[in-house]
């Protein structure tokens, strides 16, 4: 009881003999360290101990981190997460820029390498060539150079590179754009070897639009190339260009980590992000020396402030487990496919399914980052808005726009569809909204109106 209010380690305020919620300090404390990310909750620790003596960090070669921070509030729920031999995996430090919570393209990479399955030996090899990237994802330097620098054999630096080659985004770590365009068209699924042939022995050619000498090289139709050239066109000659001008970035460590352990994907409080805290073992003997009351009622109290402070980042990460454990069973297709799997959430439906407030889900996931095999993820990315259908299942405003965009590719350029007739396709399709939205995601989307698309 403090203040006169109930406070149940969920966040969960009731009123108690009265008829609004008092504030006092220390729940002030316990909101603000829930809204925490770990950069800031790393911060405000080390803030706390310029205050508080009674305040220690304990080195992590010294006790584990269940010694040091009680498992009084851990329940059966969040006990796998902890115990999970995958909270003890090492985490480096990656690079984003907070407004947008857009990663840099070398600490994107890096975060990725440090995560991997590669062999350690090949670790240093594997940020030599990240840290030679340009800025449009290009490999620059030459690999015999990579292999003579650490005095190993081509085979293994090439090995290393091709692993790399897998990373997010597709085609990056390319030598030149042919490789890149082929990595991706690899990495989608698509077999075709006419298009692999075009890529790999035809490009300056496309680019010089000479149609007829590709499609007699590889001995397609007129019609054919077109449909290789629109593929082409879908793939990305600069896979660096969505990192521009986020060079000079913040440094942040992912909140959670989304990991797949036996065939089923689980989410792990990133626990190495933070340090390990306790109350000084100075202080706790000074209040059975002989000292004054003011001294000792001073010492208690800052002992009690310890106290209070692990409780809260206890508090914390068994929350913080709660709802990224709940996103992941929401969301189990974007973890299982990527990016265009994210399903309509919202935070109530989580708020409901784990017995807390809606806006104790808000200040959980605010400003905080998910880490999983797809990338670095603000996690507030996995509430998607809905768009109410005449089908029995709520579309995000993402899958409409992706369908729009999909119409639109499909259609015939001499006679590009005008916005009223995209609404009555998607009302087809049971996506039922107006000429106005229509239009509003088109240009949210880069994708101009129907005159401007138009080819003669």
């Amino acid at each position: 009881m403090i203040g006169g209010i109930t406070l149940d380690f969920d966040f969960d305020l009731r009123l108690v003999q009265s008829h609004k919620i008092i504030l006092t300090p220390q729940l002030r404390q316990a909101f603000e360290i829930l809204k925490m990310n770990s950069r800031e909750l790393i911060e405000y620790i080390q803030d706390e101990m310029e205050i508080n003596p009674a305040l220690e960090v304990i080195p992590s070669d010294v006790k584990s981190r269940e010694e040091v921070l009680l498992p009084l509030y851990y329940d059966n729920y969040s006990a796998g997460a902890i115990n999970d031999e995958s909270v003890n995996e090492a985490m480096e430090n990656i690079s984003v820029d907070r407004s947008t919570s857009v990663i840099s393209l070398k600490e994107h990479l890096l975060l990725q390498l440090h995560t991997s399955d590669i062999a350690c030996k090949d670790v240093v090899i594997g940020e030599f060539l990240i840290d030679n990237v340009d800025q449009n994802g290009y490999l620059p330097i030459n690999i015999n150079e990579v292999a003579s620098f650490f005095n190993i054999p081509v085979k293994r630096a090439e090995r290393v590179l091709k692993y790399i080659q897998t990373f997010d985004p597709p085609g990056v770590c390319a030598r030149n754009v042919s490789e890149c365009l082929a990595i991706q068209l690899i990495q989608t699924g698509n077999k075709d070897s006419d298009v692999l042939k075009v890529i790999q022995n035809h490009l300056e050619d496309l680019a010089d639009n000479k149609i007829s000498k590709i499609t007699k090289s590889v001995g397609i139709s007129i019609e054919r190339m077109k449909t290789i050239h629109d593929i082409i066109r879908s793939l990305e000659p600069r896979p660096g260009r969505e990192f521009y001008g986020y060079e000079n970035t913040k440094y942040i460590v992912p909140d959670v980590i989304v990991k797949e352990i036996g065939g089923k994907f689980k989410a792990i409080i990133n626990d190495e992000a933070l340090p390990m805290i306790s109350i000084s073992n100075y202080y706790k003997g000074i209040l059975d020396d002989d000292i004054n009351i003011e001294a000792k009622k001073f010492i208690q109290s800052k002992i009690e402030s310890v106290k209070w402070l692990i409780k809260c980042i206890q508090q914390r990460k068994v929350t913080l487990f709660k709802v990224a454990d709940c996103i992941v069973k929401y969301q189990n297709e974007f973890f299982e496919m990527g990016k265009g799997h994210i399903r309509a959430l919202t935070m109530k439906e989580i708020a409901r399914d784990i017995s807390i407030h809606e806006s104790t889900v808000s200040r959980t996931v605010s400003g905080k980052f998910l880490q999983c095999s797809w990338g670095v993820f603000d996690m507030k990315l996995f509430f998607q808005s809905r768009i109410s259908s005449s089908t029995s299942e709520d579309m995000t405003s993402k899958k409409i726009k992706e369908k729009i965009k999909e119409i639109i590719d499909s259609e015939d350029k001499k006679t590009p569809l005008k916005d009223n007739e995209i609404v009555n396709i998607l009302a087809k399709h049971g996506m039922e909204i107006s000429r106005r939205t229509v239009s509003k995601y088109r240009n949210e989307i880069n994708i101009p109106v129907a005159a401007k698309r138009k080819k003669y």
